[in-house]
């Protein structure tokens, strides 16, 4: 049986065999049948999708997207043939670029005809194309018979080429106190913010290429640790925690990130920095006397100080009983506003005139808003009895302090302070004096209008054997100044300057000596001192001072009584004081700025920066510019201020390299290089940062770690 699926294939020979007989004779014989095929189908396009490729891609032309069908023809002779080559890109045959204008469906079939787009900007493209399968003119498509080339379009998607911007970059500063007991600062989309508008947030990635120092960041959502990434989607949902360690000291940290797209695209690194505060008591430990009255202590704020802060504080009676033995403000929240860094809360010492044994109560810092609590925060307070007004309070225990409180008598501030009080004049801090009997007057009060020779004339006479005994000490407390008399006699105040019916006052010893002191016999030259010689400098003795003279004491003064003069501590050396000197520094530089060497100077931490950044800042904001050292003595001096961490100096060699100069354009007369003078062939490190005990680093001018710097500017005499 012949089938026409077998016809159809070609030409094939047909046999009949018979035999034909007479009776008496057989003869057999072949009949033969020749079949010859006939091609009456046309091709059938029955897929012409297109193709959709990026910007300079090359992709296959598969079945899928191209495919004719012919029952009477082969894939292998159903042939293409193209009328118009594609403009923005090339067809490939087989892995060359395609010669002849035509392939077959079989190739096609194989994987080996593709398309490559040349890498314009164009969006389209695409060639024309007939089919035929060798025998029958024209082709259907879409039920209908085409003789015209038919289109294969092509769509070009634009490769995303820009990189995600960065919106908002702002550093974080709200403290949070979480239910953990850890305090964390959360990084959302109002600080950090990244866009573009051909990526979506949750593909917008924050690449971590410098981890934060301090600290560590946190995935609220899974609790996981975030070490490399995380995306804008997890900063809108407000997911990125910073978790800062309690047990470091530090107010800041930073982190470098780098913000790219799922393409590739990435843009220029950024710093962000994160900022908070401490909040703790000055001092852990007190001791008053119960005659004090009114009982100040001091809450200090440290670090970053530019928004509110808050602290709750709770009373532990101990054995001292709110409201028998002290009462406190009704208010038990400490509110500091921007820029404040020390508070104060009272504490009422009840003074009832019975013997009692001493108290002791304690005040908790707590429940922080937007700060971190430090180390003390709890401050023990020792009321002792008043013993009839005799109560002598011991010295502070706690080892940073190293004075002692006499009866009824308040420090302002604690020992080493070196803040300002309103008006600008310096503190004054109670001090004993050496073995050489020099009067201390330091850190604590007012020095407004003090001359040194009234303090000679400021003496006690003891009564009929005419010996003198000059203060011990003295400070300035408001209006009152307070003279410190160590003695055993009987004794009676005496002014020089003043009428001698007009001397007298009454004396209550504040403090008995820790061991007696022998008063010597003064010689008749001494008993008859006139007010006018007080005034003159004894000859041939110089100062012996307690202490050197350095930044950590600067402000402190110190009292000669060997030559009757009153000198300050500039920070580098014990100078001449009086009341013109207060003046003239007054006019000299403004707040926050510090005179030397006919320069102001100030040291910028709030904005850290690279060195271009930071030589920006000082000429645009603060008029200025980067700080020009001009001696060893200089440098000593800019390291003690800057905290003896590192800052940029004006030292650049930006113009030609090796060749060094100050941005102000004084001459370079004193370097400090920490390994000798720099070699000129060091590309992009032409600017110089003070680093460990104050030698010069050249480092790179636009990039890198940012840092605090000094701005100077010349003082106009």
């Amino acid at each position: 049986m012949v089938t026409q699926a077998s016809m159809l294939k070609a030409a094939l020979p047909l046999f009949a065999r018979f035999i034909i007989s007479n009776g008496l004779q057989t003869k057999h014989g072949v009949f033969e049948i020749t079949l010859e095929t006939v091609d009456r189908t046309l091709p059938v396009v029955t897929r012409n999708k297109g193709l959709r490729l990026a910007e300079g891609a090359m992709i296959l032309l598969s079945p899928d997207l191209l495919q004719v069908t012919d029952p009477d023809t082969s894939a292998a002779h159903l042939t293409f043939i193209l009328g118009q080559l594609p403009q923005h890109g090339q067809l490939y045959l087989r892995g060359s670029v395609l010669i002849q204008p035509n392939f077959t469906q079989q190739d096609v079939d194989s994987g080996k005809v593709a398309y490559q787009h040349s890498g314009d900007h164009s969006h389209t493209d695409f060639f024309t194309f007939l089919v035929t399968d060798r025998t029958n003119r024209g082709f259907v498509v879409d039920g209908r018979v085409q003789e015209e080339p038919v289109p294969f379009t092509i769509q070009v998607d634009q490769l995303d080429k820009t990189a995600p911007r960065i919106t908002h970059l702002h550093f974080p500063s709200q403290v949070n106190f979480l239910k953990n007991g850890c305090y964390g600062i959360y990084i959302t989309s109002h600080v950090l913010k990244a866009s573009d508008p051909d990526t979506k947030d949750d593909e917008i990635i924050f690449k971590i290429l410098q981890g934060p120092r301090h600290g560590h960041l946190e995935n609220t959502t899974t609790g996981e640790f975030i070490h490399e990434k995380f995306s804008q989607k997890d900063l809108n949902s407000k997911t990125i925690l910073y978790i800062i360690n309690p047990s470091l000291e530090v107010n800041s940290d930073f982190m470098e990130l780098q913000v790219t797209d799922p393409t590739g695209n990435s843009a220029t690194p950024q710093i962000l920095e994160l900022k908070w505060s401490h909040i703790e008591w000055s001092q852990s430990e007190y001791e008053v006397c119960e005659n004090v009255g009114m009982l100040t202590l001091e809450v200090t704020r440290k670090g970053y100080s530019m928004d509110s802060a808050f602290v709750s504080i709770k009373v532990n009676q101990v054995s001292a009983t709110v409201g028998k033995d002290f009462t406190m403000t009704p208010s038990k929240l400490i509110q500091f506003d921007p820029g404040m860094s020390t508070k104060m809360w009272n504490i009422a010492i009840t003074y009832d005139g019975l013997e009692e044994d001493d108290e002791v109560f304690e005040v908790i810092l707590n429940s922080p808003v937007n700060a971190v609590l430090g180390k003390k925060t709890k401050a023990a307070v020792k009321i002792l009895d008043s013993k009839g007004g005799l109560c002598q309070t011991s010295y502070s225990s706690n080892h940073s302090q190293h004075k002692a409180w006499e009866k009824g008598i308040w420090p302002l501030l604690p020992s080493g302070s070196s803040s300002s009080m309103a008006g600008g004049f310096p503190h004054l801090e109670r001090r004993y004096p050496s073995s050489s009997k020099q009067l201390v007057v330091t850190k604590g009060g007012t020095l407004r209008g003090f001359d040194a020779a009234v303090l000679s004339q400021r003496k006690l006479r003891t009564h009929g054997n005419g010996k003198a005994v000059l203060p011990s000490s003295v400070y300035k407390n408001g209006t009152d100044i307070i003279y410190n008399y160590h003695g055993v006699v009987s004794l009676r105040l005496e002014n020089d300057s003043f009428p001698t019916h007009k001397r007298k006052a009454t004396v209550s010893i504040l403090s008995q000596p820790h061991r007696t002191v022998k008063m010597a016999e003064l010689p008749p030259a001494d008993k008859a001192e006139s007010t006018s010689a007080s005034h003159f400098p004894r000859q041939n003795q110089s100062p012996s001072f307690s202490k050197n003279c350095t930044v950590e004491i600067k402000g402190l003064f110190h009292f000669e009584e060997s030559n009757q003069q009153l000198y300050q501590c500039n920070g580098i050396a014990w100078t001449i004081w009086s009341s013109k000197t207060k003046e003239t520094e007054d006019k000299s530089c403004p707040a926050r700025w510090h005179l030397h060497s006919g320069y102001c100077h100030t040291l910028i931490t709030e904005q850290k920066g690279t060195w271009t950044m930071a030589m920006r800042a000082c000429r645009e904001q603060h008029l200025g510019n980067l700080v020009t050292v001009f001696s060893r003595q200089h440098m000593q001096w800019l390291w003690h201020i800057s905290g003896r961490k590192p800052f940029w100096i004006g030292l650049n060699a930006q113009e030609r390299a090796g060749c060094w100069e100050w941005i102000g354009g004084e001459p370079v007369a004193f370097t400090n290089w920490r390994r000798g003078r720099p070699p000129n062939s060091r590309p992009g490190k032409n600017c110089v940062l003070v680093q460990k005990q104050g030698k010069w680093q050249t480092k790179n001018c636009r990039k890198g770690k940012p840092h605090n710097f000094i701005c100077s500017w010349k003082l106009e005499m």
